[in-house]
């Protein structure tokens, strides 16, 4: 099977598919639907043929975008959307479409309709951008009148990794991408060019650039005083889009910046759209920009022969050539100004981008000769294809980066503020840094239905830089004796400090300080304690949760003491002293913790490193309901370790046991135990109260659990 027949099969697949649906689904619908069935038959009946090419390209996407749609946590910049939309009334985000100051108004808009009928779900905060993204890729299409061309538009944008992140992302460059596909699409000075236009603003002000090259292919069709408008227009617009840009992205350095050379930019956003890397990240051991090169080879084809086409005054490859390049242009450009780039920015350029490389395959299989031969002796089309569906899959699938490889590729928020509801207590201090990362703190409390402390954060890293000193070393100092007053303030009484940290964006306003640490002064402040032991923590793909815990209470020179003292002897060496248990909020329930705090001393030298167990039970002759095992302070530290205990010397160790969610209401009972790293337990020698079960095993308490 030559090219020739296989652009053949493709369009025969394309009219069986149009077909199984007017024979076969419609009448299996009217089965199961009667009364929607004659509405839908109706209208699809009465639908163009581009308009059913339309649906099917939209059901198709749509398929390929709300897949795993929930996987990833929210990041830093979704955990922001929900908290605009969480925090402000339809009012004022409808007073927000005219402020200078909102970048996307009508985004926030629309998800907070969408919020208030579908509820506030990852799946359903994400939603939205996966149905624009599918509009985006379906409407891109129509550039094409012949199926094949439509066929590999489709498959190069519903599997292409830089769309289908920003499908399956909480933010507004889906609904840009699919405004900016209308005015691709749409016949210029057309009712719906028209409203593409007076929307697209309100989308993005970055649109403003947009509607300003919009403008310029009227002005070249038209004459007379139409002409002059219409270049006037373009010409406002885009000064005030260039001038927009430069102030916004320039205001987002906290200090002067060095200029950037704005290739790595171009670069960058060149395999951003192609393969979602930077140039020289690596897939498997290969550069990222090595993977791209048939891709590339296919956009410096179709860029060369639209060029051409503008040459000889063919105005639709002039639109192309400006949407595809002009952005780029402007956003490389601005990288020069700041180091906050990224090729989202530019996403209004992609629909362009993609028609300019299936013009690249139009003139590949149209031109390639080799030998003499025409390209149905080399089969061009079936390489394309393959190659393309390979690149697009390696950087889908790649174990380490790819969005549909089961990897992390997003903030592991929920995973950490889980691990954090499982082992905050009342007597803890919780830091979170950077400050601006409040918004998914809030957000991830609904992984317990115990109530979590609001954290300390340090808004001096937030707002930079307020001293006199021009001096960088200067103002670091400066940071380093503000932060640890105010943490001396926040951990004031607390007898442990649980710090949440996204290090790659903590970098930005508080830069590491040591080149072995990716930390700045407030995460090596938890990762090189002083006078305080280390408790462990958590490193979840670019959130961590770290741990330090304080000999005394935090300030003062006395040693933390339980609420219920209990005197009992494990192996004539562990001391129990007594125990703090307190729930979170005002009761225990499904899915929430029990925090508990042990107080111990070696009363004689540990003649092991002993591990606790704590077990919650109802018929405690059984396995228990839920468990807690380890180490104390999870084994870190010399604390961590009993050996290292000097005699009565008061040791405090904090813990908690997670109930499950089908725990029935009722009393349970809290025992404790020792055991070796053998695994053989402790023997209780002595005890100032009962509750001693098979003389290795202590009732130290009893709760109740409701719903």
């Amino acid at each position: 099977m030559n090219d020739t027949d296989l652009v053949l099969q493709l369009e025969r697949l394309y009219r069986l598919l149009v077909r199984w649906i007017s024979t076969t689904y419609l009448p299996w619908l009217r089965q199961r639907w009667v009364g929607g069935y004659d509405a839908i038959a109706q209208r699809w009946q009465g639908l163009l043929p581009h308009q059913r090419w339309f649906v099917l390209a939209f059901l198709m996407a749509l398929l390929t975008r709300i897949w795993r749609l929930d996987a990833q946590s929210l990041w830093l910049d979704e955990g922001a959307t929900w908290a605009e939309i969480h925090d402000k009334s339809t009012s004022v985000l409808l007073t927000e479409l005219w402020s200078r100051d909102a970048a996307y108004p009508l985004y926030h808009l629309i998800l907070k309709g969408w919020v208030a009928l579908f509820g506030d779900s990852e799946a359903m905060l994400r939603m939205p951008s996966a149905i624009a993204s599918a509009f985006a890729i379906a409407t891109t299409t129509l550039v094409f009148e012949r199926q094949p061309q439509r066929g590999f538009v489709l498959l190069l944008m519903a599997t292409a990794p830089f769309v289908l992140w920003h499908a399956q992302d909480a933010k507004v460059y889906a609904l840009l991408l699919a405004v900016a596909a209308v005015v691709l699409v749409a016949r210029p000075l057309s009712p719906m060019w028209w409203v593409a236009l007076v929307v697209l603003p309100f989308v993005h002000r970055l649109g403003l650039l947009m509607v300003a090259l919009s403008f310029i292919v009227p002005a070249l069709h038209s004459h007379g005083r139409p002409r002059q408008v219409f270049w006037g227009t373009a010409l406002i617009t885009g000064v005030i889009s260039v001038i927009g840009i430069g102030i916004s992205i320039r205001s987002k350095a906290i200090i002067a910046v060095p200029w950037h050379n704005p290739s790595g930019a171009f670069a960058d956003i060149i395999t951003r759209f192609l393969f979602d890397r930077r140039w020289f990240d690596a897939a498997f051991g290969v550069p990222a920009w090595a993977w791209i090169i048939p891709l590339l080879g296919l956009l410096i084809i179709g860029t060369v022969t639209l060029w051409r086409q503008a040459q000889t005054g063919r105005l639709a490859a002039v639109q192309l050539l400006l949407f595809a390049y002009v952005p780029v242009l402007v956003f490389g450009m601005s990288y020069g100004a700041t180091p906050y780039f990224d090729a989202r920015y530019a996403v209004m350029s992609l629909p362009a981008w993609i028609c300019i490389m299936v013009q690249g395959t139009d003139w590949a299989l149209r031109n390639i000769r080799f030998r003499g031969k025409l390209y149905r002796e080399i089969r061009v089309g079936r390489i394309i294809l393959i190659c393309t569906i390979l690149i697009n899959g390696i950087s889908l699938f790649e174990p380490v980066r790819g969005m549909l490889s089961g990897t992390p590729v997003k903030e592991q928020w929920r995973e950490v503020m889980t691990e954090l509801a499982h082992r905050v207590t009342r007597d803890d201090v919780v830091v979170l840094h950077p400050a601006y990362a409040i918004p998914l703190y809030r957000y991830y409390r609904r992984v317990t239905p115990d109530p979590l402390p609001n954290p300390a954060v340090f808004t001096l890293f937030t707002e930079g830089y307020r001293g006199s000193s021009l001096d960088v070393n200067a103002q670091r100092e400066y940071q380093r004796r503000v932060f640890e007053g105010q943490f001396n303030q926040f951990a004031h009484g607390k007898s442990r400090a649980l710090l949440v940290i996204a290090p790659d964006h903590a970098a930005q306003i508080d830069p590491p300080i040591r080149p072995d640490s990716p930390y700045g002064w407030v995460g090596a402040y938890f990762q090189y304690p002083q006078r305080s032991w280390p408790c462990g923590g958590v490193d979840r793909f670019g959130v961590s949760l770290m741990c330090q815990s304080f000999p005394s209470m935090f300030g003062k020179s006395t040693a933390a003491q339980p609420e219920k003292p209990i005197d009992t002897l494990f192996a004539d060496s562990m001391h129990l002293r007594g125990i703090t248990i307190r729930p979170l909020g005002t009761f225990y329930k499904p899915n929430g913790t029990i925090p508990i705090e042990l107080f111990w001393e070696a009363v004689a030298k540990p003649a092991r490193n002993y591990s606790m167990f704590i077990h919650l039970c109802q018929l405690c002759n059984q396995p228990p309901i839920a468990q807690n095992d380890g180490p104390p302070l999870t084994g870190y530290g010399d604390a961590g370790k009993t050996t290292t205990w000097k005699i009565k010397d008061p040791v405090h160790d904090e813990r908690s046991i997670v109930l499950p969610a089908d725990i029935a209401p009722g009393n349970y009972a809290i025992i404790i135990g020792l055991y070796d790293p053998d695994g053989v337990r402790v023997p209780i020698t002595s005890s100032a109260q009962g509750g001693i079960i098979g003389g290795d095993r202590l009732i130290v308490a009893t709760i109740r659990v409701i719903r």
